[in-house]
């Protein structure tokens, strides 16, 4: 508009738009979900907008000050995620064996105990990826998501899992 004064850029936003983009890029090499990384770099502005006192320039950039609030957020929402994961895995096996079969699922009733026992023998990676892969009907690109790991870690903890499985079934006759 003619006559009118361009205005100054508040020095929050100055700020962010200097710093948001390399933070999203640090935190989204710790967490791989960039809808979160991007929570987790408004949580650090946010952290820096509500207690701006928290900052001392004297001891730390705030491009230095922000990562190191982001990196614990980022830190804070992976063992959030991962409890629960753990809590929902947990609670959903217990439902599970807890469901009234019917008789047209008789065998897998009958062989549910060894199923049981023969899962307790896998390493934690090699459970948690099985049961996330067949009975939480994930995919394995939702399983590497879910463990926080790659796509091929996750394809071989599965696959490592289900042969695993079948060696100590197989070796179980009253599983047969």
């Amino acid at each position: 508009m003619p006559g009118t004064q361009p205005t100054a850029i508040d020095p929050f936003t100055a700020a962010y738009r200097q710093h948001a983009s390399g933070l999203r890029g640090f935190v989204g090499t710790i967490i791989i979900d960039r809808h979160l990384a991007e929570d987790v770099v408004h949580e650090a502005f946010l952290e820096w907008w509500q207690h701006p006192a928290r900052y001392d320039p004297t001891r730390a950039t705030l491009e230095s000050w922000l990562r190191t609030i982001a990196h614990r957020r980022a830190i804070d929402r992976i063992r959030s995620r991962e409890a629960s994961r753990r809590r929902d895995l947990r609670l959903g096996i217990r439902d599970h064996h807890s469901t009234d079969y019917s008789l047209d699922q008789f065998d897998a009733h009958f062989s549910r105990a060894q199923l049981r026992e023969a899962l307790s023998e896998l390493t934690d990676k090699q459970r948690d990826a099985v049961l996330l892969r067949y009975l939480g009907e994930r995919s394995t690109a939702e399983v590497a998501s879910d463990l926080n790991t790659t796509l091929g870690t996750a394809k071989t903890r599965v696959r490592d899992g289900l042969i695993a499985l079948r060696q100590r079934l197989q070796a179980d006759p009253a599983a047969a």
